[in-house]
C-alpha cells in the first residue's frame, strides 16, 4: 500500500479566513464540554486509524510467497484499497460532523437557547458523563420546532438492520421536512424484493419526495475501468463529493470559472465531476417508472420553487411574496383528502408558516399599498396564532405606525367588533365617528381629484358601516335620522349652500322645525324649506300609539321578549315631540345634536359622482341588493339578507309523500334575494318562471326587529327619482313598488313615464310587469306604442316581445316578431311564411349591429343585438345538428348557444366582464326554456352550465340551474358540491395572493347557496338521502369558518340556529312518538333521546359562538327567547326558536339579558322593572285568585250547610211522620185488641163487625204501602 493512499487528506485552506489564534491550554476539568467532546472525537478517530494500520500489518506478515498466495496478495491489495477508500469516506464524514457540531454550537440559535433557557443546561454532574445526561425539566422549544435539538442528539445506529422484535416488519425511517417519521415495511416490500424500481409503493413515495432516477453507465477503458474495479459492485447513494486529484488540480490562477465554495449555487465542482456525477438519462424505462423531478411536481410546487427563487433574487418584489404566501394553502391542501377542512393544529401550523413569510417580506416592501396588504395579511394570520392580549397590542402598534392606512383601519374595526370580552356599543360608535370626522377634515383640505374621489368612497363606506352598526344594535331611529339628514344635505341642497358651516346652521333650523323629512309623507325637502319660506309645510300630526297588550304566556322571559319586539317594531322611525307614548324613551326623539357628527357633506362638484354611490349605500343599509354589483356581497357586516332560509326551513320534513316524478317537476329556487348575479331587467321584472333579483323583500321586512320600515324605503326612492331627478334609479324603484304594492304599480308606472317620457327601458319594464301579471293585451299595447318611437334602444323592446311569444310556446310568431324589427312591413298576424332573403337580411342586420355597437363601446346595444341573433338562430336554423328529437315549441339550441359562445370570446378578450356574464345568463335562460318545453339532452344542459360556472364560479343563477339539472341523478359524487368547493378553494387562494382582499373574497351568496343546496333535501326538492343533517351542518360550519365572508354575518348565524332548532324539535317529537308507540324497543327510544340531547348541546354551543362572533347584533341575543315563525300571530319574529328559551335555565337567560344591557345595546323594555311588575302582577293575580277561591269555598260551604240542613229537616219530618204512623197503628191495634176480647153481643153482630172492620183496615194498609 502506497504512502499516498494512507496519507490523510488535508483540510483545504480558506484564504478568506484569518488564521485562528491558538487557544490557551486549559485544564481538562475546566475545559468546556464542547471542547472535551471534540477532543474525545479526535482520540476515537486516531484509535480507529491505528486499528486499521495494525490489521493491515498483520495481514501482510502472514502472506506466503507461492503463486496462490500471490493471487491472494493481489486480492488483498484490492481489499486494502477498498478499505482505505471506506476509511477516507468515514473520516471525511466524521470531519463534516465535527464541523457541523462546532457550527451548531456557536450558532445564534444555540446562543439564543442558552441565553433564554438556562434551566435546560446540563448540571455539573451530568457534564462528567460522555454523552448522556438527565434533564427533568421540559424544553418549551420542542413544541415550537417539533422535536429535540439535533446537535444534542449523539450519533447512533439501530441494531438489527431495522428489524422489529416480535414483528415480521422492518423499520423504515424518512424525513418530512425537519421531522423524522417512520413506517413499518412488511416482508417483501421495498428492498429485498428484486429491483427497487419494481416496488410501486417505494417508487410512489420517491416520486412524491421528488427523487431522481440515476442511470449508471457501464465504464469502458482506462481510468473508468480502474474506478469501476475499485468500486466493485458498490453504488453510492450520496451526492458525489469533490475529490482532490494529484495529477490535475488547477488553482484559482488557472482561470477556473467554477463557483466559489461560498456561492449560493452550491459547492464548487470540477467539470469532470459535474459531467460524471450528475449526468442523467431520461430513457423511456426510467421515465415510465420514476419520471423526472419536475414532471412529478404539481403546478403549485413548480410555481412555489420559482417564487422562492424570485424573492431570493429580488426581495423587493412584494407581489411575488404575496403570491408565494397564497400558494401555501394549495400546497398544504395537496396532502389533505378531498373536502377535508383544515382545522385545529393544522390551521395553526399553516398560519405560523404564512406568518413567518409575512415577517420576512415586510422589511423589503417599498410600495405603501403593498406594505399595507402585507401588514393586513400578517395580522389576519396572527389572529390564529397569537393570544387575544398580544393580538390587541399588535393591532394598536400597527395602526399607530400606519395612521393613514384605511385598509388597516377597517381590519382593526372588524377585530374590535368581534371581541366580545371588551366590546361596548359606545366605544365602537366613538371609534367610527372619529374616523368619519378625520375623513371629513381630509376631504375639506384635499386638492387632487384622485385623492378627493378616494376620500369620498371611504367616507361612504364608513358611513354605511356606522349606520348598519346602529341599526343592528337596536338604535334604528338614530340610523334612519342620519340617513335622512345625509340625503337632504346632498340631494336637496339649496343653490346658495356652499359653505359647510353656514349650511349646517341652516340645516339645523330645518331639522328642529320637525317638518316632514325625506321619506315621510308630504316631504318637500330642505331646498324648498329655505327658498320658499311662505309655503312651508306644517309639522306632521301627532301620532298616538296604543300600548301593547299583555303577551299570552306564563314565562316572564318569553313575555319580556315578546313585548320588546313589539316596542322595537314601533320605533323604526324618529318620533316628534308631540307624539304620544314616548315620554319613557328618550331615544325616540332624535335632535340635530345627536346626528351632527354623523352626517356627510360632499363638495358640489363631486355630487354627480357621489349621488349614485350614496343610493347604493342606502340600499345596502336597507338590506336590499344594490343597483350594481358591489363589494357589499363580500362584506359580512353589511351584506344584504337572503330569503332562502325562511322558505326552506318552513318546508323541512314535508318530503315524505313526494315521488321521484314530483321531484323532477320541481323548479329551481327562483327567489334570489341577495343573490350574486349580473343585474338585468329579466331579473327585476320576471314572473314566477325565472329568477327574481329582489325576491320577496316586502314579506321579509314586515314586522322584523331591526329592519327598516318598508314604507319609508319606497317613499325615499320615490322622492329621489321624481323630485331629485335620479333617472338611473327609476327601474329599481318600479320593481320594488311592484313587489310591495302590486295594485298600485300602474299608477307608479304612469308617474315615471310622465317624468321620463323618452326612457325606453321604462316602457319595456312596464310591459314586462303587465305580462307577469297576466295582462298580455296590455303588455302588447305598451310595446307597440314604444316600438313606434324608433329609439336607439328599441331592440330591447323587440326582444321582450319575442320572449312573450316564446314563453307561450309559439315559435313561428316569435320568429315573425323578431323579423319585424328588421322589416316593419311584415304583418305578424297574416304572414305565415318567411322568405330566405329576409332571413339573410335579418342575420346580416343583427350581426352588423352587434359588432358595430361593440366596437363603438355601446355595450348595452351590443348585448341586445347579440340576444336577437341568438334567438334568430334558435328559431330559423331548421337542421338539428345534434340529431335529437324536439317538440314544436323548441328550436335549435346548439346553434343558438354556439352563436353566443363565439361572441363571448371576443367580449371576454376586450375585458367586458359584466357584459360577458349577462350574455351567459341569456344563454342559461334559453337553456332552461328549451329543457322545459320538450325533450332535451341532460348532458348538453350540464355541459354548458359547467362551462358557465368555470368562467363565473360564484354566479348563483348558474349554480341554482345546475342543482336543478342534477335533481334526477343518483350519483355517489355530487358535482354541485364539487364545483362549490372548487370555487371556494380557488377564490381563497386568490384572496391570499391578492393585494385587495375585498375583491377576491368568496361572496356570501355562494356560501348561502351551499347551505340552501343541503337544505333542499329536507324541503323535499331533491331525492331523500342526498343530503343529511350532518351535511347541512358541515355547510354551515364551512361558511362560518371563513372570517372574510360569513363568520361575522348574523343572518347566517340565525339561519344556523333556526336549523338546529328544527332538528331538535323533530328529535323531541320522534322521541315522544317512540315512547308512546307500543312495541318500540328501549334501545331505539334511548337513541332518539341521545340524538335530542346532542342536538340541544350543539344548539347551545352555536348560540354562544354566534354571540361571541357578533356581539353587536341584538337579533342574535333575542334568538334565545322565542321563535320567529313560531311566535304569536302578528308578533315580529326573532329567528331563534322556542327550544332555547325552554331549555336554558333562568340564570342563563338572565345572563343573556344582562349582557345586552352591559354591552349598551338598545333595550326598549327594562327587564328588571318588567320582571318586578310581572311578579307584582302575578302576586296580585294570585291574591285575587285566592280571594275568589275563598269566596267560592265559602259559597260552596254555605250551600253544603244549607243542603245538609234541608236534608236534616227532611229526615226529621220523615222520622216524625213515621213515629205518628207507628203511634196510630199502635192505637189501632190496641183498640182492635180490646174489641177482640169483648166478644159478640146478644144478637151476634159484634163479632162480624169486628171482622169486617179488620178486613177493611188491612186492605187500606196494603194500598198505602
Amino acid at each position: 500500500m502506497s504512502s499516498n493512499e494512507l496519507k490523510r487528506r488535508a483540510v483545504p485552506k480558506f484564504t478568506s479566513f484569518a488564521p485562528a489564534t491558538p487557544a490557551p491550554k486549559v485544564d481538562s476539568e475546566k475545559r468546556p464540554a464542547t471542547l472535551r467532546g471534540s477532543s474525545r472525537d479526535r482520540e476515537k478517530k486516531e484509535g480507529h486509524e491505528r486499528r486499521h494500520r495494525h490489521r493491515d500489518h498483520d495481514r501482510d506478515r502472514h502472506k506466503d510467497s507461492d503463486s496462490e498466495r500471490e493471487r491472494e496478495r493481489e486480492r488483498g491489495r484490492d481489499r486494502d484499497r477498498h478499505h482505505a477508500r471506506q476509511h477516507d469516506r468515514h473520516h471525511s464524514r466524521h470531519q463534516d460532523r465535527d464541523r457541523h457540531h462546532r457550527r451548531r454550537s456557536t450558532s445564534p440559535t444555540l446562543q439564543f437557547k442558552e441565553t433564554h433557557h438556562p434551566s435546560h443546561k446540563p448540571s455539573s454532574s451530568s457534564q462528567n458523563t460522555d454523552v448522556f445526561y438527565f434533564d427533568k425539566s421540559e424544553d418549551a422549544l420542542i413544541f415550537r420546532y417539533g422535536g429535540n435539538e439535533r446537535s444534542k442528539i449523539p450519533s447512533y445506529r439501530r441494531f438489527g438492520a431495522g428489524k422489529f422484535i416480535g414483528s415480521p416488519g422492518y423499520l423504515s425511517v424518512h424525513f418530512e421536512g425537519s421531522k423524522e417519521v417512520f413506517t413499518i415495511r412488511g416482508p417483501g416490500e421495498g428492498r429485498g424484493n428484486g429491483s427497487v424500481f419494481r416496488d410501486k409503493t417505494l417508487m410512489t413515495w420517491a416520486r412524491a419526495k421528488g427523487a431522481k432516477a440515476k442511470h449508471i453507465k457501464p465504464s469502458v477503458g482506462g481510468e473508468d475501468r480502474e474506478s469501476a474495479a475499485e468500486g466493485g459492485d458498490f453504488i453510492s447513494l450520496e451526492p458525489p463529493r469533490k475529490r482532490q486529484r494529484v495529477d490535475k488540480s488547477p488553482g484559482p490562477e488557472d482561470g477556473d470559472t467554477t463557483p466559489d465554495y461560498r456561492s449560493i449555487y452550491g459547492k464548487a465542482k470540477s467539470e469532470d465531476e459535474e459531467s460524471d456525477g450528475y449526468e442523467t438519462h431520461s430513457d423511456s424505462e426510467s421515465e415510465d417508472e420514476v419520471g423526472s423531478h419536475l414532471s412529478d411536481m404539481s403546478t403549485a410546487k413548480k410555481r412555489s420553487l420559482e417564487l422562492h427563487r424570485q424573492v431570493k433574487n429580488s426581495p423587493q418584489d412584494t407581489k411575488a411574496w404575496l403570491e408565494l404566501i397564497g400558494l401555501q394553502d394549495i400546497l398544504f391542501l395537496e396532502h389533505q383528502l378531498e373536502g377535508q377542512v383544515i382545522i385545529g393544529d393544522q390551521a395553526k401550523a399553516l398560519a405560523e408558516l404564512k406568518l413567518s413569510l409575512y415577517e420576512e417580506a415586510l422589511p423589503h416592501a417599498l410600495d405603501i399599498s403593498l406594505k399595507e396588504t402585507l401588514l393586513n395579511g400578517m395580522m389576519r394570520e396572527g389572529e390564529k396564532v397569537w393570544d387575544p392580549k398580544q393580538l390587541a397590542k399588535r393591532w394598536e402598534e400597527t395602526t399607530k405606525t400606519n395612521p393613514d392606512s384605511f385598509l388597516l383601519w377597517v381590519s382593526r374595526l372588524n377585530f374590535e367588533l368581534s371581541r366580545v370580552a371588551t366590546f361596548t356599543y359606545d366605544e365602537m360608535k366613538t371609534y367610527m365617528v372619529t374616523k368619519l370626522q378625520c375623513l371629513n377634515q381630509s376631504l375639506a383640505t384635499a386638492s387632487s381629484e384622485q385623492n378627493i374621489v378616494m376620500l369620498c368612497s371611504q367616507l361612504i363606506y364608513v358611513f354605511v358601516r356606522l349606520t348598519c352598526y346602529l341599526r343592528d344594535s337596536g338604535y334604528i331611529e338614530l340610523a334612519v335620522a342620519a340617513w335622512q339628514a345625509t340625503l337632504e344635505l346632498n340631494f336637496c341642497r339649496p343653490r346658495n349652500a356652499s359653505d359647510l358651516q353656514s349650511a349646517i346652521e341652516d340645516f339645523s333650523d330645518f331639522w328642529e322645525s320637525e317638518v316632514p323629512r325625506i321619506g315621510e309623507g308630504n316631504a318637500k325637502g330642505w331646498r324648498h324649506f329655505v327658498e320658499d319660506v311662505g309655503a312651508m309645510t306644517d309639522p306632521p300630526e301627532a301620532i298616538s300609539r296604543q300600548p301593547s297588550g299583555p303577551p299570552q304566556t306564563r314565562d316572564p322571559f318569553e313575555a319580556w321578549a315578546s313585548l320588546e319586539r313589539r316596542e322595537a317594531a314601533k320605533a323604526r322611525m324618529p318620533a316628534r315631540t308631540l307624539d304620544e307614548g314616548i315620554d319613557d324613551d328618550p331615544f325616540r326623539i332624535v335632535m340635530f345634536s345627536d346626528i351632527k357628527d354623523l352626517v356627510l357633506w360632499f363638495p358640489s362638484k363631486m355630487l354627480p359622482q357621489v349621488q349614485l354611490q350614496l343610493v347604493d349605500a342606502l340600499l345596502t343599509f336597507c338590506r336590499l341588493p344594490t343597483t350594481a354589483r358591489s363589494s357589499a356581497l363580500k362584506d359580512p357586516f353589511i351584506a344584504p339578507r337572503g330569503q332562502a332560509f325562511e322558505s326552506l326551513l318552513n318546508q323541512l320534513g314535508r318530503h315524505d309523500a313526494l315521488t321521484s316524478v314530483e321531484i323532477e317537476r320541481k323548479p329551481p329556487l327562483f327567489g334570489q334575494q341577495g343573490g350574486n348575479m349580473a343585474l338585468s331587467q329579466e331579473l327585476l321584472f320576471s314572473g314566477q318562471d325565472w329568477f327574481q333579483y329582489l325576491g320577496q323583500w316586502s314579506s321579509l321586512s314586515i314586522d322584523v326587529d331591526g329592519e327598516v320600515e318598508p314604507r319609508w324605503v319606497l317613499e325615499t326612492l320615490h322622492y329621489l327619482v321624481l323630485s331629485c331627478g335620479i333617472e338611473q334609479l327609476a327601474e329599481y324603484y318600479l320593481a320594488l313598488a311592484w313587489l310591495s304594492e302590486p295594485a298600485e304599480v300602474k299608477k307608479v308606472a304612469k308617474g315615471l313615464l310622465k317624468r321620463y317620457s323618452s326612457n325606453t327601458r321604462l316602457y319595456n319594464a312596464y310591459a314586462m310587469i303587465e305580462f307577469a301579471n297576466g295582462n298580455i293585451d296590455m303588455a302588447e299595447k305598451v310595446l307597440l306604442s314604444a316600438t313606434s318611437q324608433n329609439s336607439p334602444d328599441s331592440q330591447l323592446l323587440w326582444n321582450t316581445w319575442v320572449w312573450m311569444h316564446l314563453n307561450a310556446g309559439n315559435i313561428q310568431p316569435a320568429l315573425l316578431r323578431l323579423l319585424s324589427s328588421v322589416d316593419n312591413t311584415l304583418d305578424v298576424e297574416k304572414d305565415l311564411s318567411v322568405s330566405p332573403a329576409l332571413l339573410l337580411k335579418a342575420r346580416a342586420h343583427f350581426s352588423t349591429k352587434r359588432d358595430y355597437s361593440l366596437s363603438s363601446h355601446q355595450t348595452e346595444q351590443a348585448l341586445q343585438y347579440a340576444e336577437s341573433l341568438a334567438l334568430f338562430d334558435y328559431f330559423s336554423t331548421t337542421e338539428n345538428s345534434s340529431g335529437s328529437t324536439k317538440s314544436s315549441s323548441q328550436g335549435n339550441i346548439t346553434s343558438a348557444l354556439a352563436n353566443i359562445q363565439s361572441f363571448t370570446t371576443e367580449v371576454s378578450f376586450l375585458g367586458h366582464q359584466t357584459l360577458h356574464e349577462r350574455l351567459l345568463q341569456i344563454a342559461a335562460r334559453l337553456l332552461y326554456h328549451h329543457a322545459n318545453h320538450g325533450p332535451y339532452k341532460p348532458s348538453l344542459l350540464r355541459h354548458y352550465l359547467h362551462e358557465f360556472l368555470h368562467l363565473f364560479p360564484h354566479n348563483t343563477l348558474f349554480l341554482s340551474l345546475l342543482a336543478w339539472a342534477e335533481q334526477s341523478t343518483l350519483r355517489i359524487d355530487d358535482p354541485v358540491r364539487s364545483i362549490v368547493r372548487e370555487g371556494f378553494s380557488t377564490t381563497r387562494n386568490e384572496n391570499n395572493s391578492s393585494s385587495d382582499n375585498s375583491h377576491t373574497a368568496v361572496p356570501i351568496p355562494t356560501y348561502r347557496f351551499a347551505i340552501e343546496y343541503e337544505l333542499l333535501s329536507g324541503a323535499g326538492l331533491r331525492p331523500v338521502g342526498t343530503a343529511t343533517i350532518h351535511s347541512t351542518k358541515a355547510a354551515f360550519e364551512a361558511a362560518l369558518s371563513d372570517p372574510s365572508a360569513c363568520k361575522y354575518n348574523d343572518d347566517i348565524w340565525i339561519g344556523y340556529i333556526r336549523f338546529l332548532t328544527q332538528v331538535y324539535l323533530h328529535a323531541l317529537s320522534s322521541s315522544h312518538a317512540s315512547s308512546t308507540t307500543t312495541g318500540t324497543r328501549e334501545s331505539g327510544i334511548k337513541k332518539t333521546n341521545a340524538q335530542a340531547a346532542s342536538t340541544l348541546k350543539a344548539l347551545k354551543d352555536v348560540f354562544y359562538r354566534a354571540v361571541a362572533a357578533c356581539p353587536w347584533s341584538k337579533r342574535l341575543y333575542m334568538a334565545a327567547f322565542s321563535a320567529g315563525p313560531a311566535a304569536e300571530p302578528g308578533e315580529p319574529g326573532g329567528g331563534g326558536g322556542s327550544a332555547l328559551v325552554n331549555e336554558l335555565s333562568s340564570g342563563e337567560l338572565r345572563a343573556v339579558v344582562g349582557t345586552i344591557v352591559a354591552k349598551g345595546l338598545r333595550v326598549h323594555v327594562d327587564f328588571e322593572g318588567f320582571e318586578r311588575k310581572w311578579k307584582e302582577k302575578e302576586g296580585e293575580e294570585e291574591r285575587v285568585k285566592g280571594e275568589k277561591e275563598k269566596v267560592e269555598k265559602e259559597k260552596v260551604k254555605k250551600e253544603k250547610v244549607k243542603k245538609e240542613k234541608v236534608k236534616k229537616e227532611k229526615k226529621e219530618e220523615s222520622e216524625r211522620r213515621a213515629r205518628m204512623e207507628r203511634k196510630r197503628r199502635w192505637d189501632l191495634e190496641e183498640s182492635l185488641h180490646k174489641n177482640r176480647h169483648k166478644g159478640p153481643d146478644k144478637d151476634g153482630r159484634g163479632g162480624r163487625q169486628y171482622e169486617r172492620y179488620n178486613e177493611r183496615d188491612m186492605n187500606r194498609e196494603g194500598g198505602r204501602r
